[in-house]
């Protein structure tokens, strides 16, 4: 039975489908910048019980495939302000990262180019706007990562809690009675 092609099928679409009902609420929780429509989703799914663990690690490898994605945003903002700051002769030095670049303050980063030694206040108005423009979509970008983080700890948490519930049912069913030895003497 195990080898029925149907049941793989059937298997693969019921796989599918949750990707695609996470990836639903996963987009209403950014939309919404909270995570509370995918905690309703995932405590719907805790009390149905264990059987719901292959649910979780669907919607746990959708949010990893979301974070991956972003990071992978956030990259390529920061590469195409590098190269636009290029034109200008202006290159970042290597400890700026998308990260730290969406915590500088736009006078921070005049002092920075001011730094590097560029002068010319139509540059740096110039430079100025580039780095607006891409410190706004990291930051934006990275408020999405957090809120993907924030999902997936909440998830790792209830998988952990099914777990331990699933072991205690495998317990309960063999026999074992807490404060039983598991060996006899």
């Amino acid at each position: 039975m195990a080898d029925d092609p149907l049941l793989a099928v059937y298997a693969y679409v019921e796989r599918a489908y949750l990707r695609l009902q996470a990836s639903d609420v996963l987009t209403h929780c950014m939309e919404q910048g909270a995570a509370a429509p995918m905690r309703n989703l995932v405590e719907n799914l805790v009390l149905a019980g264990p059987q719901s663990l292959s649910a979780l690690r669907e919607i746990l490898a959708e949010v990893s495939s979301r974070k991956t994605q972003l990071q992978e945003d956030q990259r390529q903002v920061f590469s195409k302000m590098k190269a636009d700051l290029q034109q200008y002769q202006v290159n970042l030095p290597r400890l700026h990262t998308p990260y730290s670049l969406s915590r500088l303050t736009p006078v921070g980063f005049l002092g920075l180019l001011r730094g590097l030694g560029l002068e010319d206040d139509r540059q740096l108005l110039s430079c100025l706007h580039v780095m607006q423009g891409a410190t706004d979509l990291i930051r934006s970008v990275a408020e999405h990562l957090d809120l993907l983080e924030e999902i997936e700890f909440y998830l790792h948490d209830w998988m952990w809690g099914l777990i331990y519930e699933s072991a205690q049912e495998g317990w309960e069913q063999s026999g074992y009675q807490v404060g039983q030895p598991i060996w006899p003497l």
